[in-house]
């Protein structure tokens, strides 16, 4: 009895081998808004970066900033404010596929993700 389950289990590896067919990337290459707006209008390998800073103060936070070929510009900061809690602010910006220039503010810190911009959808305002 344990023959043919041994037996039946390699049958269904086996098949499963023979019949494997090579899976396409899936991974998106743009992840970003931004991102995905370059990808439209041009080619990954088309888009340059045309202006990069980076400077990594060490414990006390980072700053950097970038602008490409296409655009896209992203700026972002982070302070440490007390012991175990940081706070990042940034603003990033792209022309979307409709042609028209985005910009999204945000910061992030003990309150959370809070993300500014004309383009996004505002909610209702909570109840007090």
């Amino acid at each position: 009895m344990m023959r043919t389950y041994v037996f039946l289990a390699l049958l269904c590896i086996s098949a499963c081998v023979i019949n494997a067919n090579p899976v396409p990337d899936s991974t998106p290459t743009a992840t970003t808004p931004a991102a995905a707006a370059a990808a439209a209008t041009h080619g990954d390998d088309d888009v340059q970066i045309v202006n990069y800073s980076n400077d990594n103060v060490g414990a006390n936070g980072y700053n950097f900033a970038f602008e490409t070929s296409d655009g896209v510009s992203r700026k972002e900061t982070a302070t440490v404010k007390h012991a175990g809690a940081i706070s990042v602010e940034g603003t990033v910006s792209w022309t979307g596929p409709d042609g028209v220039q985005y910009t999204l503010n945000y910061v992030a810190d003990e309150h959370g993700f809070q993300p500014q911009g004309t383009h996004l959808p505002v909610g209702p305002e909570p109840a007090i």
